[in-house]
């Protein structure tokens, strides 16, 4: 029986997404190519409105399966089962307000084109459960082949779209819909024949003994993913809200490759979750997420520097001349990418440890944050603006996280010339300056990261 597993999970995971992201960049460059910006950027705010209504739903509660489930393989399958049950009289209210709401604000576009991307959004959230049983069960590259088909079919729908010349919304929008359902199927699919054949002694902790302590353990999550949503996507409802579509489009495109360097960070918490989850004392969490945070050390230098020469690239290759900009507002933002990749070990420990509640509260700041700098930023600078404010919430994170988990782990000083250095160089990148090689700092610790894996392999062989 396989069981989670730091680097393999984390392996397949990031292997997967960053192909999954770079089929998604080709639909995005098909899409931007079909439609107008206006109608592109209204579609991207269709999409993250539901998913910012709809992610509730979620309630925390695939996030607490993923945490618990390796101490109980026997009883996940059963598990996931019961999160959709709650998660669907959950749904109701929800999808209310949803309705009421979308009619209100956007009353002139057609009933159809909002139906489909809520039901894309809500798809979304119904897949969860059987992705995390996937995870939890040591079974993390059925869920990234999940992942995979999903986009595979919408990115061949987009581009049959595109060679057709279809410039309607609601048929990008539908393309969109049934690769989300394939995904959804596919999911439920794998899920169940893992969870059917999957044995284990263990049982689940005792909030899962009734629906009220479940609800009530998985809160802390739940206001977590009420929040969360807010950390991608409050500078593009500013900028509508001060601005454009025109600049929301603009600003996503260079997001869209900010998030394709963000799977890095994403797929080594989804992989460290798990683990942090099965750790026994403390020593195995300190040794775990020294482990995770030798990764990030490794990973740094390779996402600033091949990040930004693929994407200054890709962008005027790829995207027409409206979207040349989003390379400069790319660097930027590829400074928040680095802290982000650098706290992952301090706000997945916040998640796994017994204060999930504090883990709220950083994702908290981190959007107060945020929402500040866009406040001060995106009226006078516009996206640029927006890509600053950005950067401020990857900032609190970086140290916020650091000072509410309160574990110590080695080479701390390394952590913040890197941050500090990731700061000026993002900035560099941005102004075309040559003081951007000073990046090449971030190699120190890379070094140092890779000797010490080294030995700790030397020494596992050893033994």
């Amino acid at each position: 029986m396989r069981r989670p597993e730091l680097n393999r999970d984390s392996g397949w995971l990031i292997g997967v997404d960053l192909l999954v992201v770079f089929l998604g960049l080709i639909g995005q460059v098909f899409l931007s190519r079909s439609l107008l910006s206006t109608d592109y950027g209204l579609l991207i705010i269709l999409l993250d409105a539901f998913a910012t209504i709809f992610i509730l739903i979620d309630a925390g509660l695939p996030t607490l399966l993923n945490r618990d489930g390796p101490k109980a393989p026997g009883m996940a399958r059963t598990a996931a089962h019961r999160i959709l049950k709650l998660q669907a009289i959950i749904a109701l209210p929800f999808i209310i307000i949803a309705f009421i709401g979308s009619t209100v604000i956007w009353g002139d576009l057609p009933i159809g084109l909002l139906s489909i991307c809520a039901a894309i959004t809500l798809m979304h959230v119904a897949s969860y459960p059987h992705r995390s049983l996937l995870r939890c069960l040591g079974e993390a590259r059925l869920e990234a082949v999940t992942k995979l088909l999903e986009r595979t079919v919408t990115t061949c729908l987009y581009g049959c779209l595109m060679v057709f010349e279809v410039n309607e919304i609601q048929w990008w929008a539908l393309a969109f819909f049934i690769g989300a359902m394939l995904g959804l199927i596919s999911a439920v699919i794998f899920g169940e024949r893992v969870g059917k054949s999957n044995q284990g002694e263990g049982v689940l902790p005792e909030l899962w003994n009734s629906n009220k302590t479940l609800l009530m353990g998985a809160l802390p999550f739940a206001v977590t993913l009420g929040v969360l949503p807010y950390v991608t996507k409050l500078e593009k409802f500013l900028l509508s809200y001060y601005h454009s579509y025109e600049d929301v489009a603009l600003f996503h495109v260079a997001q869209l490759a900010w998030l394709a360097g963000l799977l890095v960070p994403q797929g080594v918490r989804a992989a460290l979750l798990p683990v942090l989850g099965e750790a026994r004392t403390q020593e195995q969490v300190i040794a775990r997420m020294s482990k995770a945070q030798l990764l990030g050390f490794i990973l740094l230098p390779l996402g600033l520097f091949f990040g930004h020469i693929l994407v200054s690239n890709l962008i005027p290759l790829a995207f027409s001349t409206n979207y040349v900009q989003a390379v400069e507002i790319f660097d930027i933002l590829l400074a928040g990418w680095a802290l982000t990749l650098l706290a992952v070990p301090w706000y997945v420990g916040l998640q796994a440890g017994p204060h999930p509640w504090r883990f709220t509260g950083l994702l908290g700041l981190v959007v107060l944050s945020a929402f500040v700098s866009g406040i001060i930023l995106i009226p006078q600078y516009g996206v640029t603006g927006a890509a600053w404010a950005s950067v401020c919430g990857s900032f609190v994170m970086f140290y916020a996280s650091r000072w509410m988990n309160r574990t110590k782990l080695p080479q701390q000083i390394w952590l913040d010339i890197s941050a500090l250095t990731c700061l000026v160089t993002g900035y560099f990148l941005s102004t075309g300056s040559r003081w951007a090689w000073i990046g090449l700092i971030t190699m120190i610790p890379a070094s140092l990261s890779i000797a010490e894996i080294r030995h700790q392999m030397k020494i596992s062989e050893e033994e």
